[in-house]
């Protein structure tokens, strides 16, 4: 197993970027990989967290991890 096929065994929000830095893949197959993050994985995982009001963690910024910008800065 190659460390590109060891990385694109892992979860849609890194296996993406792999496809659309590191492989020949075509830019619909990137595209919907992309999507999957937010259905599937990590990425789903922090989008179920946010509240209704769009934010996470109860503010746009305090001094933990579960502010809205730290988790905007893992999903990018």
């Amino acid at each position: 197993m190659t460390v590109v096929d060891w990385l694109l065994d892992s979860d849609p929000s890194l296996r993406w970027q792999v496809m659309r830095d590191l492989t020949d893949a075509s830019a619909s197959d990137i595209a919907a990989e992309r999507a999957r993050v937010a259905k599937e994985g990590t990425g789903a995982k922090l989008l179920a967290l946010q509240a209704a009001d769009g934010r996470w963690g109860g503010a746009a910024w305090n001094r933990g991890w579960t502010s809205t910008m730290h988790v905007l800065w893992l999903l990018r």
